[in-house]
């Protein structure tokens, strides 16, 4: 039994002395530990400072499209009459590209002529008081006018010295005033009407219809010139929708003419929020 206690004395005993080694290990790793954190220096890195560009990219969706462009619409309903080029074609400035039917136009260029002349012939009229056949039956009337006048005022004369003596009346002599008046009045009228024979606004409406005469034909005009279908400038016929035959509304497109060595991209953009930045 002694033996036996001596025995487990003896592994205590050894346990403890170990678990003190252990622990001034410890002890002593810590305090190295401090004392080389004290004594180590932090590196430190300096550069010198440069401009230079900071290039990012983006994923999107683009159109590249020429800069200068030129592009032709139909200018009223019609027919593609002929086509004169080809998708691809290197184009003059000023080459014939396209005809359109104009038959449309030039019916309209037509009328909107008789129209022109008609509104001549009634300003014509306006300036020289009426047109030649009236002002010489105007002419006419004011002439009988006039000797009538002169007839009622020597009648007049006549019939006061006939009152005088006694041999008229004064109901005849005021007859014969009323007959002067009358007679003055109508050389009055008559001669009014070859100086002016319209009103003011009569004169406005012969003028406006000669001023709408002259548009229409411009506008004729116009659409004869713009069925046949020029390029201001050179390059490439890029874009050509339309065949010979087809039909084609006011609006359509017709050709597209461009400078291709020159594009641009035109590509969407979208701002980001602050969450997203």
């Amino acid at each position: 039994m002694a033996r036996q206690q001596n025995s487990v004395g003896s592994w205590y005993g050894r346990m403890n002395r170990l678990w003190l080694i252990l622990a001034a290990i410890v002890v002593g790793v810590i305090i190295l530990a401090a004392f080389m954190s004290r004594r180590r220096e932090v590196p430190v890195r300096a550069a010198k400072a440069e401009r230079e560009t900071i290039t990012t990219t983006i994923q999107t969706n683009g159109k590249i499209e020429p800069i200068s462009n030129f592009e032709a619409h139909a200018p009223a309903p019609t027919t593609v009459k002929r086509i004169l080029v080809r998708e691809g074609q290197h184009v003059k400035a000023g080459q014939l590209l396209v005809e359109l039917d104009d038959s449309g136009a030039r019916s309209q260029a037509a009328r909107a002529m008789t129209q022109i002349k008609a509104a001549e012939a009634d300003l014509n009229a306006v300036r020289n008081g009426g047109t030649r056949e009236e002002v010489l039956t105007n002419e006419s009337q004011l002439a009988t006018a006039r000797t009538e006048r002169d007839a009622a005022q020597r009648n007049l004369q006549a019939m006061r010295a006939l009152q005088q003596r006694g041999a008229a009346s004064a109901g005849e002599v005021t007859d014969a005033e009323n007959r002067l008046k009358t007679a003055q009045a109508q050389v009055s009228l008559l001669e009014q009407k070859l100086k002016s024979r319209y009103s003011r606004p009569e004169v406005a409406k012969v003028q406006a219809q000669a001023s709408e005469a002259k548009a229409a034909y411009s506008a004729a005009q116009e659409l004869l010139q713009q069925s046949n279908v020029r390029t201001p400038q050179d390059g490439t016929v890029y874009h050509l929708p339309v065949r010979p035959g087809q039909f084609v509304g006011t609006g359509d497109l017709v050709v597209q003419v461009a400078d291709l060595s020159k594009v641009q991209l035109r590509a969407f953009v979208g701002a980001c929020n602050r969450d997203n930045q």
